[in-house]
């Protein structure tokens, strides 16, 4: 009987060990199955981030593969030379061929394994240029300047010569927003600066600085840089081929009295226009048209859509390519007399230093009653009204 006991007691401790083992294995057996499925979704997971990471990589190969450099040019003061002007479009052809040039090679300094596109943007009021450089001579007229600028945008994609209109500030505003811009994206290695001649643009660029963008900009000197500007330490460079390095000035207007008509010029609407008379220094050499006192005349200029080209009715001829405004409508003698007038309300910038003979806007101020300026806020300088009308 003992010995049947010891058996009996060996058979239950080998027993309890199995059961043991069994429990252990079927845990053993759910760990595996759990990492089992941790596995899977692992590698269900590493496979997504492998995708994404080669939609990343391609995408990003693509973004690297249109990589360029900016240039940004204020065309109001920075002025191309005489040489390149005169040539009217071959000249903006040959402006922008030298530039392109010249560009390339800090590019290539710069990135010399890489394929970097160039991109360059002029902005202008371009009437107002081409008035300015009409007057001070150094085109012979609106159209020439025109030419020369469908010339520097025709010459390479992505130039563009931009019309940004009358009003303050335009130009400065949209280089400005055009700098920040480029400057934020990644695609952007470089903005090239051409506005030497604005204390303007200091702020920004005292703000680029401070966010450690320094070397990501060129500034390019055409006149001595603004006082402001100069204060900068940023890296800087010359193309005295290509910009003039001295500010554009506009000639005083001769003194002597005179009476003209205007020229004949080609595609002139079919009206006789009213002389424009050059009355001497009792007036401060203002240029007057005839009065016109005529509303009903007024009246139907309003009603007009689009309203009618100051150029082409007031000048003879419109050199806008593109002009938004009319030269269908068929006008009275009365009705462009009545044009003229309410246009020489407008200030002349040059005042009575402007020697355009075409020139219809108002060169000394018209709205003085009983000896004195009745206009609000009047566009007038003081030595534009008779004396002590102010």
């Amino acid at each position: 009987m003992e010995r049947l006991d010891r058996v009996k007691a060996q058979q239950a401790e080998t027993m309890e060990f199995i059961e043991e083992l069994v429990r252990q294995n079927m845990k053993l057996a759910a760990e595996v199955d759990e990492k089992t499925l941790d596995l899977d979704s692992m590698k269900t997971s590493c496979r997504a981030t492998q995708r994404e990471l080669n939609m990343i990589q391609s995408k990003l190969h693509g973004i690297r593969k249109n990589r360029y450099v900016i240039v940004l040019i204020d065309g109001d003061g920075m002025i191309f030379k005489d040489n390149l002007l005169s040539q009217g479009k071959s000249g903006g052809t040959e402006a922008g061929r030298l530039l392109l040039q010249e560009i390339t090679k800090e590019v290539q300094s710069e990135f010399p394994d890489e394929s970097i596109d160039v991109h360059v943007k002029v902005f202008a009021n371009l009437y107002k240029l081409a008035t300015v450089l009409y007057v001070a001579d150094r085109v012979e007229g609106p159209k020439q300047f025109k030419d020369f600028t469908l010339g520097f945008t025709q010459c390479k994609e992505h130039f563009y010569f931009i019309d940004v209109g009358d009003g303050k500030e335009m130009v400065d505003s949209r280089v400005r927003a055009e700098l920040t811009w480029n400057l934020n994206n990644y695609n952007c290695v470089k903005v090239i600066l051409g506005a030497s001649h604005d204390n303007g643009y200091a702020r920004t660029l005292s703000s680029i600085s401070s966010d450690g963008n320094t070397e990501k900009v060129l500034l390019i000197e055409g006149t001595p840089f603004a006082s402001e500007v100069r204060k900068l330490q940023f890296p800087c460079t010359k193309y005295t081929h290509i910009f003039e390095s001295q500010k554009l000035e506009v000639p005083p207007r001769p003194t002597s009295s005179r009476s003209t008509d205007s020229p004949t010029r080609g595609n002139a609407p079919a009206f006789v226009k009213p002389k424009t008379l050059f009355i001497g220094s009792s007036t401060k050499n203002s240029k007057l048209a005839p009065p016109v006192h005529h509303q009903a005349a007024l009246a139907r200029l309003k009603t007009l859509q689009p309203p009618p080209c100051n150029d082409y009715y007031l000048v003879g001829s419109c050199w806008k390519e593109s002009c938004f405004f009319s030269h269908k409508h068929e006008l009275s003698h009365i009705e462009i007399q009545a044009m003229r007038n309410r246009v020489g309300l407008t200030r002349c910038e040059f005042g009575q230093g402007c020697i355009n003979e075409e020139c219809y806007r108002g060169h000394t101020c018209q709205s003085v009653r009983a000896g004195k300026c009745v206009r609000p806020n009047c566009p007038f300088l003081d030595n534009e009204h008779p004396p002590g009308a102010v």
